[in-house]
């Protein structure tokens, strides 16, 4: 497997041809978002959706792979917050949210891109993080959650319940216990793994390309 990584890294044709396929999705995602509404308004309650944040990251990820900014020093731990929101969209939706007959566009943001950009970022972003900056994951849901829970109280408005202070018997506190207390150690606890799977590969090729 490690010499069949490094082949495909070193032919940059095939590299090209790879990323190429999955800047084709990536881009239909961004088109769908932003220019197949009825109205700029459907946009903008669109963009508040974290499904469709995380795919406008990982759009910038590859398109800034296209365009040889890989080696500026950010692309890594941009990567690396691209990855995890991702694969957060897919996991979440898939096991708590999806319905049956799916549209493809659904498919598209929940499913497809949240394949093919963990495929991308093992076998393409090089060099990985170091387990000690994995605090980075945490940049994204801090902001996006604080945006929230912010200006709920203006918009009478939460992507899900486990944000709303207003569901149920939840308070602001309630929330805040969750999301600082379960969700942002779980989010860390992930992303650890991913790092420490991401450092390993990293070193088996490394050998192997020495060999």
């Amino acid at each position: 497997m490690t010499k069949f990584i490094n082949k495909i890294r070193s032919d940059m044709k095939l590299t090209k041809i790879i990323v190429g396929i999955i800047f084709i999705f990536n881009t239909y995602a961004m088109i769908d978002l932003f220019f197949l509404n009825e109205t700029l308004t459907e946009t903008l309650h669109r963009l508040r959706m974290f499904t469709n944040i995380s795919n406008i990251i990982i759009f910038i990820v590859v398109g800034l792979f296209l365009m040889n900014q890989h080696q500026k020093k950010y692309f890594k731990y941009l990567s690396v917050i691209g990855l995890v929101a991702i694969l957060m969209t897919g996991i979440i939706y898939h096991a708590l949210l999806a319905e049956p007959n799916m549209s493809f566009q659904n498919h598209v943001v929940h499913t497809i891109n949240p394949i093919l950009f963990p495929i991308f970022y093992y076998l393409f972003v090089t060099p990985s993080i170091k387990l000690y900056h994995m605090w980075v994951s945490l940049i994204l849901p801090l902001i996006y959650f604080g945006i929230i829970l912010l200006i709920g109280p203006w918009t009478n408005w939460y992507p899900y319940n486990f944000m709303n202070p207003t569901y149920s018997d939840q308070t602001l506190g309630s929330v805040l216990i969750f999301c600082l207390g379960i969700l942002f150690p779980v989010i860390l606890l992930f992303t650890a793994i991913l790092v420490l799977l991401k450092n390993i590969l990293e070193s088996r090729l490394n050998k192997n390309g020495l060999n």
